[in-house]
């Protein structure tokens, strides 16, 4: 990575917003430097200042910089977006990135309008999504899915669910409108060991 601390961010973004969250996964996922399976590898227990996780003269052991990873986490990973057509989280969108081998990923975020969670697992042949939207909000959530046939919510098919819409087929998903609440997603087959929608 040679970004620096500045234009890491944008690597990141840049990536992540033409569906190559797969590479950001890979460059991420590894123990070699620079990296932060490498600061790991050392020993750190919070960001270093320097990929190369020195100690002694090599600066902070507490330092917050290279730490745009955590965007991505909730961003991309967990897919919690604001969707531009309702800013401030009136209107949500949840479109979970799944890359390489990453089983599952859970994260909250607490928005203006209330806690908005997601957690994705990956099981055998089904991909499964639990979501929390705060009340009073309307969410889009893109699940990995050639139709609508092929997803249940709360282990019933979404023909039967009426405060579930479907919102159509984009960017190779199912594309589905809910309002406040806990919902159960499942999708059968999941697509294995492709980068999410």
């Amino acid at each position: 990575m040679t970004t620096g601390d500045v234009g890491y961010r944008y690597l990141l973004r840049a990536l992540a917003d033409s569906g190559h969250s797969d590479v950001i996964y890979e460059m991420n996922n590894q123990s070699d430097k620079p990296g932060y399976g490498y600061q790991l590898k050392m020993g750190a227990t919070s960001l270093t200042e320097k990929w190369d996780a020195g100690v002694g003269s090599f600066g902070s052991q507490n330092h917050f910089m290279l730490g745009q990873i955590n965007e991505w986490f909730f961003h991309d990973l967990a897919g919690i977006q604001s969707d531009p057509k309702g800013p401030g989280f009136q209107k949500i969108i949840i479109k979970p990135a799944e890359p390489g081998d990453l089983e599952w990923v859970k994260a909250t975020y607490n928005s203006v309008r209330g806690p908005i969670a997601v957690e994705w697992r990956r099981e055998k042949d089904r991909f499964l999504l639990n979501v929390t939207v705060p009340p009073n909000t309307i969410a889009t959530i893109y699940l990995p899915a050639k139709s609508p046939e092929e997803v249940t919510e709360s282990g019933v098919p979404l023909a039967k669910v009426s405060d579930v819409k479907f919102a159509g087929l984009k960017d190779l998903a199912v594309a589905l409108e809910i309002g406040g609440g806990n919902y159960k997603f499942a999708v059968f087959p999941a697509p294995k060991g492709e980068t999410g929608p």
